[in-house]
Order: C-alpha cells, then structure tokens, then sequence
C-alpha cells in the first residue's frame, strides 16, 4: 500500500517512546514527491533530485581542497530509509506492553514493521530495540524487499542509535570520581572499532535542555549523526543542539527518525515517517553504513517528500563538488564565483530556509516559497568565518513536527539537509566543554599488518605455523566488504574475490597448510543468507584453492570458528537459523559428510500465538569456539539462551498476581558445550550454571595438560550500567566444569571478547580489551593462568584504541585507531601484531 500524504490524526492516540497520551491536532498534506520510487531503486533518473550524480562516496578530508574540488559532481542513489525503528523485543516496544506495565501481550512482532518498510517503499531500515540484538536472533527478521540493517537503540542514559555492529554495544559504569560521559565516549570508540554508525538519539532528552543547553554528555567526540527530526520529540529543540555542537567544530550529519513503537499511530508515527535519505554509492548495506557515516543525508517529513538537497560548489566551476554531509577544505580562499545550489521536489507552497552559521541566531541566508513541484535555485556561497556551514530545512503550517513540538510556532518542520562544511586551510578540530583525556603516545611496538589511513580493516585473525605468522582481516573498501589474507612480510590477497560481502574470518595453519573461513552472501543481501566458505592453500599462502561451501542451509550461516584434527583436516563450526532457531554446526572436513547440528538437542521451540507478539520462543545458539585435543578429541563451545524463561525477549511477562519486572534486562545467556570422541558428537553441557548473568562470546582452548579451558564475559542482568569482567572454567572430559573463576577483574572496567590459546609451556593465557585505561582508551590486556588462579593483567597496547584481539602461539593481532589522523570524521581502523608479554 502507499502511505497516507497526510497526517490528520484527528483526536487520534499519540504515544511516545515512554508513555501513552491523547492529544488533538489537524495535519497539512505534504506535496508528492514524484520519481522516488526510480530514486530506490538507483535508477539513474534525469527527472529525480541530482539526476542520480551527486555523489562519490567522498569523505571530506583528503585532498587539501577537501569534498571534491576541482573534481567532477558525486556519483550515487537517493536511498530512503528509517534509522531509529522498534518491535516487541524492546519491553515496551508496543502500546499494550506500554499502557500495562509490561504485563500484556505484544502486537508488535518483527515481521510487522518489515512489512509496513517494505509497504511504503523504503529501501532500508533496521530494528534499534533497547540494550538487545535478540531481534536478529528472531526468525522474522529477514526481508527480500528491502536491506536490513543489524541496529540498537544503545545506552542507558542518553540513548544512542548504533548501526552495522556485530552484537549490542554495551554500556557499563564509569570509574569514580571520572567525567559522567566517560561511557558514552567508550560506547562510540567501541561502535567504531567494528565500522558501525552511532548516532544521538533524541538529544533533546539526553544531551540538550532547552533554554539551558548542553550538558556533559554533548562533550562526546565521533558522532557520527544526530536525529534533527524524531516525531517522538522536539525536532527544534534537537535543531538548536545540532546547531550549538556544528559552531563548536563538532561535524556530523542529520537524520530523522520515526521511533516507532506502535502500530496504532500509523501513518503518524511509523516506518518511514519521517524518511532518512542517504546518498550512497550503491544499494547495499556497507554503501548505506559508509553514506550516514559520511553524513551525505537528508530528511523528508514521508517517503512522498519534501525532498530537498543542498550542494556547493567552492570553485566556481559550475560543477558541484560536495552535498549535505562533506566537508570541504579550502586552501586558497573561495571563488567570487562559489555558489550553493538547493533542489526542491514537493515543497510547493511552503517555506525553504537556507542557513549559514551560527544559524537560526543569525537569521536566513535566504527563504523560498516554491511554486512548483520542482524547482532548483542557487544561491551565493560566502563563508562566514574559518569554519562555515550551510544547511536547508522546509517548514508548513499544520500538524506538530514531533511529540514536543512548540504548537505555537506558525510553521513546523517537514524537511531538512545535512550541512555542507567549509573550513579554510584545515578541518576544525571540535571545542567540548569537557576534554577527554589526550591518548597516551607510550610506543608499544607494535607493526601495521593491514589497513591504511581512513581505511577500515578488522576482525582480525592468525595463525602460528614455524616461522610464519598468517594473519586475515574483515577490510572495506569502496562500499564493499571483503576478506583478505597476508603472510607477515608478504603481499596481501583478497581470497573472497569479487563479493562485496565477506565477513569475519577465521584462519589455521600447520606446516604449508593454511585454511581460511568465513561467512558470505556473494552479493546478495535482500534477504540476508549468508554462507560459510573455506579456502585452502597447500603452499604456505602463496596459492589458494577455490573456494568451498560448507554450509547446505537456506538460512542465515554467521559466525565461523576453526580449530585442525591431527594436523590435517579443518574443524568447522557456525551459527544457522535455516530451522528457525539458530542453532550450532560443526563439520570435521575431509572427514564429514554434511554438518552436525550440536545444539538442537534439548532446546523446547514455542511456536506461540498471533494473539502475543512475545509468545514465539526460539533460544539462539550463537558465537561457537572451536578447539582440539592431541588426541583428537574436539570441543566446541557457544552461548546460549534456552534456559532464560522467555529467551529472546528483553524483560519479563511476569506471572499473573505478581509485578511487572525486569525492564529491559538481557537474557540469561550460558555458555554451553559438546565434545567430539571417537567420531562421535556428546550432549551439549552447561559449562557455569546459572540464572543471574548473561555469560557471552565464549573462547576455548587446550591446557599442556590436555584439559579443556573455556573463557567468556559476564554481566549481572542488567541492561546498562553494569560492567563485564570475564571468567573462565577447566574440564579434563568436557563434561564436568570446575566452578568459574575470575579472570584479572578490575571492577572498574569493562573487559570484553576474550580470546585463549595456549603457550609453549603448556600454560593458558587469555588477551582481551577493556576500558581500565587512565586516558578512557579501550586496550589489550593478557593473562595466565597459573596454579594459584589467573595472573594479574599486563597491557599489551598504548596508543589509541586498541580492539578485538586474537592470539596464537604469543602473537596477537587487534584493531586500532592509533593512526587516524583527526578525532572525527577519521574512519581509519587497522591490524598491528604484537606479542603476548
């Protein structure tokens, strides 16, 4: 169906994010916005905004003429979108679980608001539930009309909007006595560290008071967007904070937001409305990530407009080198010649306001009133200081632009541009009114192994084999994510060739023999079915054979872990929904036929009703680890949520004559494992029984002693505020665990993704990173574990952010942002090796 071009609600409900009221109010029609059904879909279209050219994928910072000066206009697609999207996996995701105090039944299944994406023609969207990823643990989390995109609505307090991670960005408690933003600072450096967008979530309840101004959570560095326009708040107000963060250097794009919740308010507050537009390279979730990290955006008040876009050109070519988003720096002035030039579609009759700093405070550069459909006007482009910025909204009269709309203003918000940037000479560097803490420049003498500046590689793996060290990274380049390999010393090769999807790989080696996996949806993301893949090569790297499948599902096959049988044939374990539940295979290469399903066995499936959107219980088998014995004995290891009472669901339904509880409490996640003997696959067994923690992302390896040795990081159920430390259990059979034991706890950090293997003396050591770090930078620590218990942590990095470590033989390999050059705006992330102290 089409969207309403209305939003007259009458005396309908309106609910936010909180609580439910009754308001009354009238709406405006917005004008049609023809062609953008041509603009989804990447038609190069002579008739929609830019004819399909207004954008390169051009990050703003490299030249010395910055944007694109001097070069030809951008090249990409208008894609619309939503950014900030929730179901009934947040615990207050749907008005009856709102107006019952999480006591009722939910109407607000995934599949509902996929649905109503795919109804209005998005081209994009992902679900931001509360502190959870169990929404893409659902098996209704899939579409082949539009690009899912992994989200979280982040954080305890301020919200934070994170896109394209890998699981939930956790929020723990800052240290005493240290700044109050110290963990949302860590939350952005985390995001990053994956390539993931984060974004303030309505600052107008977090960041920014109005008629006050910011508070110490706006000291933030690295934002990558802001919602100018979330309908469940005060678009004006979130304006003035946008504002007050671009004069103080801070650079970031704009965004809207719908902040969804509940299917009663539709078309007012749905999917959609108002609509994310981002200029990316091509359709594809990395191109989408890599636009609104870019900040190349724009905002219409729904799908069918008003759509308008602000373009510069600085040198006076009559080309236009930049859009909303880039950042442009000049060395020698601007051209007399310099224009802006803005592009209207369905803003007939109402007001177009160009701004330039300081903004509003100053007064419109220029008001236009179209009187057509389709209309283009340029304007003078005249700096106003060091550090400019111009930006275009469209106002109308009529219904509230959000929730806390002042209804006494004579128009209200219906569409606004990211700002174009322009500095003279050099990019500003942002002004906070609390500093963090200047990155400690102690060298740890650690070497770069992948990556380049502003460039992305990570997720991060090696191998030991004699005196070789083989190492693969996850590394995006030009919109595309790909897998890549190096023999330390050696040329790097790209083993998923032409796919644009390849993720997380995993690499083991013996003697010549090296064995690369990884996941990959070779291209094909709509709806996202990724297969596991395995490449060999027989001759130290030098040559790989093709590529092999080993996954047979028609699911979603992720998260590949790698271990070797006797030297020769490679251990295989994933993740797969193909049944429904994500469950755990594994298959011993060269030696099975097809893959064993480890996990299925025990777990109870609840199918539940259309009449309870939180009924359907699919526990989740996720992150498997892979180890093996001298003898041949394998082990693999996973989390798991079959034991939570409603696993996949945040919070509780609690019985009846009892209080609601829980919030938006995880799940409690175990660590589980199985062991191969003889050929044969044992039951999987609970590793640390318990019901008051969320035990996650296990590891495992064998002591000298021929013992199994499993690691994993732990939390109190609690959604924010609560820190991980890590833990870790000892079994000579796989089956019985000793009781867990605490890994170098520092109570004050956040230690997370603990890897294991085993050194030459036949003694464990674990590395991992956490936030203990004087200068707030996340770092690598190791440990041993000794007879008296697991050693007290030594730090292995010191400059910048130091993540996702991996470890084998003493060498470990991890992500950085030790040499990006700026504090924003820099994606640079990159894979140095260093060894285990």
């Amino acid at each position: 169906m089409s969207r309403p071009k209305s939003r007259d609600i009458g005396e309908q409900m309106q609910i936010d994010r909180r609580q439910l009221f009754v308001v009354g109010g009238a709406a405006v029609a917005a004008g049609a916005l023809s062609e953008s059904s041509a603009w989804a879909n990447g038609r190069d279209d002579n008739n929609g905004p830019g004819h399909g050219d207004h954008g390169n994928g051009h990050d703003g910072h490299d030249d010395g003429h910055g944007g694109d000066e001097g070069h030809g206009e951008p090249k990409g697609i208008w894609l619309p979108g939503d950014t900030h999207v929730h179901d009934d996996h947040s615990s207050d995701g749907s008005a009856p679980r709102q107006l019952s105090n999480q006591r009722d039944a939910g109407n607000l299944p995934v599949s509902d608001q996929i649905a109503y994406g795919e109804s209005v023609g998005l081209a994009f969207m992902p679900l931001t539930d509360h502190r959870t990823f169990d929404q893409h643990w659902d098996p209704l989390w899939k579409s082949d009309k539009l690009l899912l995109l992994t989200g979280e609505e982040a954080n305890g307090s301020p919200h934070a909007i994170v896109l394209g991670a890998t699981d939930d960005i956790v929020d723990g408690a800052n240290p005493a006595g240290s700044a109050s933003f110290r963990h949302l600072q860590q939350s952005i450096w985390a995001a990053h560290a994956e390539d993931a967008y984060w974004q303030v979530a309505h600052a107008d309840d977090g960041e920014f008071t109005k008629g006050v101004g910011p508070n110490d959570n706006a000291s933030a560095i690295g934002v990558d967007g802001v919602e100018l326009f979330n309908v469940s708040s005060d678009p004006d107000t979130e304006i003035d904070y946008a504002e007050n963060r671009w004069n103080k250097g801070f650079r970031f794009g704009a965004t809207g937001a719908s902040d969804s919740h509940f299917k009663e308010l539709r078309p007012v507050s749905a999917p959609g409305a108002p609509t994310t537009w981002v200029f990316a390279a091509e359709r594809s979730v990395r191109a989408i990530l890599d636009a609104l990290r870019a900040g190349r955006t724009t905002i219409s008040y729904n799908q069918d407009g008003p759509f308008v876009t602000l373009e510069a050109d600085v040198d006076g070519d009559g080309r236009y080198e930049a859009i909303g988003g880039d950042e442009i720096i000049v060395q020698h002035g601007v051209s007399k010649k310099a224009t802006l030039r803005v592009r209207l579609k369905g803003a007939k009759g109402m007001r177009v306001i160009v701004y330039a700093s300081p903004g509003r405070s100053a007064g419109a550069l220029a008001t236009i009133v179209p009187t057509k459909d389709d209309e283009t006007h340029v304007l003078p482009l005249k700096p106003t200081g060091d550090h400019s910025w111009f930006r275009a909204e469209v106002r109308a009269p009529g219904a509230l632009a959000g929730r806390d709309s002042d209804p006494a203003l004579p128009d209200q918000l219906r569409g606004a541009t990211s700002p174009v940037f322009v500095s003279m000479r050099q990019a500003p560097s942002p002004a906070p009114e609390l500093p963090i803490p200047p990155a400690t420049t102690t060298d740890d003498h650690a070497s770069l192994v992948f990556g380049g500046q502003g460039s992305f590689a990570g997720f991060a793996d090696l191998a030991v084999s004699g005196r070789d060290t083989h190492v693969v990274a996850q590394v995006h380049r030009d919109s595309r994510t790909t897998v890549v390999y190096r023999r330390v010393g050696g040329p790097e090769v790209t083993l998923s060739g032409d796919s644009g999807t390849a993720k997380a790989p995993r690499i083991v080696a013996s003697g010549d023999d090296v064995w690369v996996v990884w996941q990959d949806e070779r291209g094909h993301e709509q709806p996202h079915r990724p297969a596991i893949y395995l490449r060999h090569s027989r001759n130290g790297g030098k040559s790989f054979d093709s590529a092999v499948r080993l996954s047979t599902g028609t699911g979603r096959a992720e998260q590949p872990a790698i271990a070797l049988v006797d030297n020769r044939h490679p251990v295989v374990a994933w993740a797969d929904n193909t049944n429904g539940a994500f469950d755990v295979y594994a298959m011993v290469v060269g030696t099975d036929r097809t893959p064993v399903n480890l996990s299925a066995a025990g777990k109870t499936i609840v199918v539940g009703t259309a009449a309870d959107a939180r009924s359907p219980i699919y526990p989740a088998s996720l992150f498997p680890s892979v180890a093996v014995t001298r003898s041949g004995r394998v082990i693999v290891t996973w989390q798991d949520n079959r034991f939570d009472p409603d696993a996949g669901w945040t919070g509780h339904t609690p019985p009846e004559g009892q209080p609601a509880s829980g919030g938006t409490t995880p799940d409690n996640w175990e660590i589980l494992a199985s062991v191969r003997s003889n050929g044969k696959w044992g039951a999987s067994v609970r590793v640390n029984p318990h019901d008051d923690a969320a035990d996650r992302h296990p590891s495992v390896t064998v002591d000298g002693a021929g013992s199994f040795v499993v690691a994993w990081e732990t939390k109190a159920l609690s959604a924010s505020g609560a820190n991980l430390s890590l833990k870790a259990s000892r079994s000579t059979d796989g089956t019985t665990w000793s009781p867990a034991e605490p890994i170098a706890v520092e109570p004050a950090a956040m230690s997370q993704r603990p890897k294991l293997d085993t050194d030459s003396d036949g003694v464990v050591r674990a590395v991992w990173y956490d936030s203990r770090s004087d200068d707030w930078r996340w770092m690598v620590y190791t440990s041993r574990r000794t007879g008296s218990g697991w050693s007290a942590a030594v730090q292995l990095t010191t400059r910048g952010n130091a993540t996702w470590p991996a470890l084998d033989k003493g060498s470990v390999v991890f992500t950085t942002d030790r040499r990006a050059e700026r504090v924003q705006r820099d994606h640079t992330q990159e894979i140095f090796l260093t060894h285990a102290k």
